[in-house]
Parts: structure tokens; C-alpha cells; sequence
């Protein structure tokens, strides 16, 4: 694993422990432990060689822009396996692909709008393993999208579920790719299906106020 992914394994490390922890404190619980993640992530940008923020960046850096958590937009999802999906190639901000297939619908409602978006599994070039467990991506934008989160789309990355049925998608969690905080990186451009028409006002803000 080069360096670059111990970073990134890291940070994925602190939203899947959010995600296993237990919802029965209630709400303040849940707020607190997403509010915990971001001061993490939050440590790890400012301190590690090996963070996406350029080396002035970090000197400075004092903190990401996030929306207020909101459990609203922890939603209970429809989730529709895809059989027979297609494989594709999503281009990057550097001009390559990175190739994916289709794996599940996630139907998203909220306040009486639906929209649909496309989670993928990643096929990882002939002899690269993935370093990571098996997860779903979910690239999206959404009306927020260049206004105030990053132009390039967000991220969020879920479970990979194994049969058809009801999941959650907790958008307080969706993310900033590497590409919103400097050059140098390759990052998948989110699909242009992958459009939610409705203000996602939750997870990571954009970083241009830095």
C-alpha cells in the first residue's frame, strides 16, 4: 500500500467507525459521534506528510466547512440490486479513467422529491489489489454543486449489500475528493445520471474559503 492510500485508508478508517456505532444514544449520540469523525479527519489533514493539502496549506489549515449535521439526511433508502450492469469507464480530473460496474439503484427521497443514483464497484487494473475492503462508491452532485460544495462533485462510500432491499445512506458523511484540495490527483468525475436535483445541504462544504 503506497502512501497515499495509508492516508486515505485512514480516513475511511474514521467514517466506518461512525457507521458501526450504535444509534441507541439517540440523537445527541449520533451528532456528536459525526462531529468526532470530522475532528479527526480534521487531525489527520492538518498532520500527516502525506495529506491531500499541499505543505502552506497545512500550516494554516483550521478545519474542513461542513454542513451542520443534520440527521434528516441520514435516509432509508430503496436499494435495487442491478443484474447484468454495465462496466464503464469514468473519466478523471487528470484526463484517464478508472474503470467501474454498476452494482445498485439507491433511490433517494426527500421532501416528496425522488431521485435516483448509481452505486459502483471498482475493477482495479490486472494486478492491483484493492487495499481496501469491498465497498460501494456513490459519486453525485446536486444543486449545492459549484454554489457551496466543490464543483467537482462529492463522494460517499457504503457497504456492499447482497440482496435487494431497504440501506442507509447517511449524507452527513459524503465527502470532498482529494482533487478539492489541490492539484496532482486523479479523481473521478461523478456521472452525469449521477445528478440529484435537490439541495444536498449536508457533509463536507467547499474548500475554496481556505
Amino acid at each position: 500500500m503506497n502512501s497515499r492510500n495509508r492516508f486515505l485508508y485512514t480516513l475511511q478508517g474514521v467514517v466506518i467507525l461512525v457507521l458501526l456505532t450504535p444509534v441507541a444514544m439517540g440523537q445527541d449520540g449520533y451528532i456528536k459521534d459525526i462531529e468526532k469523525a470530522r475532528k479527526a479527519k480534521d487531525k489527520e489533514l492538518k498532520s500527516q506528510r502525506h495529506s491531500p493539502l499541499q505543505k502552506e496549506d497545512r500550516k494554516r489549515f483550521s478545519g474542513l466547512q461542513y454542513f451542520d449535521v443534520d440527521p434528516g439526511w441520514k435516509k432509508e433508502v430503496q436499494c435495487e440490486l442491478i443484474k447484468g450492469g454495465d462496466t464503464l469507464d469514468i473519466v478523471t480530473s487528470s484526463g484517464k479513467d478508472k474503470k467501474f460496474f454498476e452494482y445498485a439503484w439507491l433511490i433517494v427521497d426527500h421532501l416528496g422529491a425522488s431521485d435516483t443514483l448509481t452505486a459502483y464497484m471498482r475493477i482495479w487494473p490486472e494486478g492491483i489489489e484493492c487495499p481496501y475492503d469491498p465497498y460501494l462508491f456513490v459519486p453525485f452532485t446536486d444543486l449545492t454543486t459549484g454554489e457551496t460544495t466543490y464543483g467537482g462533485g462529492r463522494y460517499m462510500d457504503i457497504g456492499v449489500p447482497e440482496q435487494s432491499g431497504t440501506i442507509t445512506l447517511d449524507f452527513n458523511l459524503c465527502y470532498n475528493p482529494y482533487c478539492a484540495y489541490g492539484g496532482g490527483f486523479s479523481c473521478p468525475i461523478p456521472p452525469k445520471k449521477n445528478f440529484l436535483d435537490m439541495s444536498v445541504e449536508a457533509g463536507e462544504k467547499s474548500y475554496d474559503d481556505h
